[in-house]
């Protein structure tokens, strides 16, 4: 049944997605200038393991990310990749997540 929800909850990211890159935004699209962040609930739903838990991005924040990137956490917080996009997008901030997923490491 959490295979269920899970599915659902990616289809309708896929389709969040899919609607910003139909808005056309200056030469590109509102996707192309934007960044749009997903994750799983857990990496391993049986015993809700959080290690390794799968975290994408959509957009390119008007070319200050690339796409088409696999990046191997090993393990660590997927909160790096939150961590990450917040400065990217300026703010100030030099930890982000709490307990067992707060960081202090980008993922640059």
């Amino acid at each position: 049944m959490a295979s269920w929800f899970v599915r659902r909850a990616m289809e309708s990211w896929a389709h969040y997605v899919k609607a910003f890159a139909s808005i056309k935004e200056g030469d590109g699209t509102l996707l192309d200038n934007c960044l749009i962040l997903g994750n799983s609930d857990v990496s391993e739903a049986r015993v809700h393991s959080i290690e390794a838990m799968a975290a994408f991005t959509a957009g390119r924040m008007g070319g200050k990310i690339k796409t088409g990137l696999h990046i191997d956490l090993k393990g660590d917080a997927g909160t790096r990749v939150g961590l990450t996009a917040l400065q990217l997008m300026g703010v100030k901030v030099e930890q982000w997540g709490t307990k067992s997923n707060l960081t202090n490491r980008n993922v640059g």
